[in-house]
């Protein structure tokens, strides 16, 4: 009789011209939402491309241009214009780039990666946030949100689960079937984990198909080598998330009629949705305010505000320091002004620290305390997992940052020495070239080197795999205990 019973469910199910209605509607959504990601995953690799060829081609002119000035000439290029100007090519010649490719998976959320640059052009000037502010888009625009497919998994998906479930037992009920159909079976118990399972081995099945081929779709290379692993990690996310809300909605409709179903179900998914998250960023909001980028900025201003001899005295102390450079302290009149903002460089930096480390502080105490409150929501951590899949949250933005710092110090270690050692020698080693020639190692200047998108993705959204599966169980157990059903 079980076995009858569920076929018969299963055909019922799969007959149901509103299942596929629901089914047709969801998948013209994933298809859409994974175009839309992919589409903003393909322009930023182009731009991630076009900075590439434009640093190339223009260190390539500059070597041309050393080239061409060494040799004799009527005039001398001033050293702003002089690539083989240690000082003036490292503030005003240089094109380095620190660059954030988009992740072979980025097409599944575009998450922050349209609210945060994934390219800066660096200069030995660089102040880490929140100095570095970014604005790319229309506010406006930014402010509807992204559709894309892990806004159709995240938000819609529940919705599509809870039309093609809740009314399988509460209509029953309403019209008195549901009575006779549990006459057949020992306990009404078992009626129930009946229809969930093939709710389940219906719509698990099919949200997993669904939004692999809108993937396909869409053209993102979801099964080559470096990816297979963790699609199959999101797969099992997926899945879990599915009957999480699946067993949800068989839980709740067991219990209370159709309308108030619909209206339960609905109630809990803005509360997972919605709810949960703003009462969160309020208690963030309020327990850990953010800080002002204006007393930031105004601070950087007044660190900025020097004077021409507050700048002379700095640089010529800064000198004095080393004697390898002590030379270059007795001639501060005639030091480029590009040298001299080493020492101002260095003089900013030491003066908005304080600030600066407080709002990092306060920053990492706020990302600590949301990460503990998004285990609240299933909706957060499937999302939060999704762009962490996708690379495009935040924590790897924040890497971005620190390695982008790291490389600002590279730049500086290779070409301050070179400033200061021609500030204390100011000789050219071409006289009467155009050009200078005391500095030829373009080759030498140090490439940022990108990271790899995938690494240790499969740690990072191993736990929120576990979590959404052990919900899903929980709620599963709860339907199994039977209690405070009615037939």
């Amino acid at each position: 009789m079980t076995r009858a019973l569920f076929k018969l469910e299963l055909a019922m199910l799969l007959k149901a011209r509103f299942t596929w209605v629901i089914g047709a509607l969801l998948f013209a959504a994933l298809c859409w939402g994974a175009i839309n990601g992919q589409a903003n995953a393909d322009a930023q690799q182009a731009t991630v491309e076009r900075v590439k060829v434009h640093a190339a081609a223009r260190l390539a002119k500059q070597q041309a241009d050393v080239a061409r000035y060494n040799r004799p000439a009527d005039t001398v290029l001033p050293y702003w214009q002089d690539p083989s100007d240690a000082a003036g090519y490292m503030r005003y010649g240089l094109a380095a780039y620190a660059v954030k490719p988009p992740s072979p998976l980025a097409g599944i959320a575009i998450g922050q990666s349209r609210l945060l640059p994934f390219y800066i052009k660096t200069d030995l000037d660089y102040v880490a946030p929140p100095a570095a502010a970014f604005d790319f888009i229309n506010p406006r625009i930014l402010s509807l949100g992204d559709f894309d497919l892990s806004f159709v998994l995240v938000y819609v998906l529940p919705l599509a689960l809870i039309a093609i479930g809740a009314s399988r037992l509460a209509a029953e009920r309403d019209s008195g079937a549901l009575r006779l159909m549990a006459a057949q079976l020992p306990s009404f118990r078992q009626l129930v984990m009946l229809k969930f399972s093939v709710a389940a081995a219906v719509c698990v099945p099919l949200t997993l198909a669904a939004t692999v081929l809108a993937l396909v779709v869409a053209g993102t290379p979801c099964w080559s080598m470096q990816t297979a692993g963790t699609m199959l990690l999101l797969g099992a996310a997926l899945a879990g998330f599915t009957l999480f809300w699946v067993a949800l909605t068989a839980l709740v409709a067991s219990r209370i009629g159709v309308v108030g179903s619909y209206l339960r179900l609905v109630s809990l998914w803005i509360g997972f949705t919605f709810f949960v998250p703003a009462a969160g960023a309020l208690f963030i909001g309020m327990a850990y305010p953010a800080p002002s980028p204006l007393l930031y900025l105004d601070d950087l201003r007044r660190a900025n505000d020097f004077k021409p001899a507050e700048r002379d005295a700095l640089f010529a102390a800064m000198a004095r320091a080393d004697p390898a450079y002590a030379a270059a302290a007795e001639r501060v009149g005639k030091v480029s002004y590009a040298t001299k903002q080493i020492a101002v460089q260095q003089a900013v930096e030491r003066q908005v620290a304080q600030r600066a480390e407080a709002a990092a502080r306060q920053n990492d105490a706020a990302s600590g305390k949301a990460a503990a409150l998004r285990w609240l929501s299933p909706a957060m951590v499937f999302d939060t997992l999704l762009q962490q899949a996708a690379g495009s949250g935040v924590e790897r933005h924040k890497r971005f940052l620190e390695r982008t710092g790291d490389y600002t110090d590279e730049l500086r270690a290779f070409f301050w020495p070179r400033a200061l050692a021609e500030a204390a020698n100011p000789g050219n080693a071409c006289p009467g070239c155009a050009g200078r020639m005391n500095f030829t190692d373009h080759d030498k200047i140090p490439r940022f080197e990108a990271d790899r998108p995938m690494d240790g993705v499969a740690g990072a959204v191993g736990g929120a795999v576990g979590y959404l599966w052990v919900l899903a169980c929980a709620v599963m157990l709860m339907l199994w205990s039977g209690r405070r059903m009615k037939v």
